[in-house]
């Protein structure tokens, strides 16, 4: 059963969740790093992290990458119709 708990914020408070967030990430991934083998993306490149800090290339992942172009495009609603 999960219980879900109100927390009142300021907006000061609230503006911070992010950077708390992306430091709870950095924490959690250094102490994985630490304890096993983690396999992660970073430049384009599939790297595997052993415990002992050594880090090898798995493979090369950049021609998974694809550039999107930006279009832009009016979105309209669609008309309900009165059911009779």
């Amino acid at each position: 059963m999960t219980a879900f708990t109100i927390m009142n914020m300021s907006m000061q408070e609230e503006d911070h969740l992010p950077d708390l967030a992306v430091q709870a990430f950095r924490n959690a991934f250094k102490h994985a790093s630490q304890s096993s083998t983690v396999v992660y993306a970073k430049n384009h490149q599939l790297l595997k992290q052993l415990p002992t800090g050594e880090i090898s290339v798995i493979k090369d992942i950049s021609t998974a990458y694809t550039s999107i172009s930006a279009q832009h495009h009016v979105l309209k609603r669609k008309k309900k119709q009165a059911i009779v």
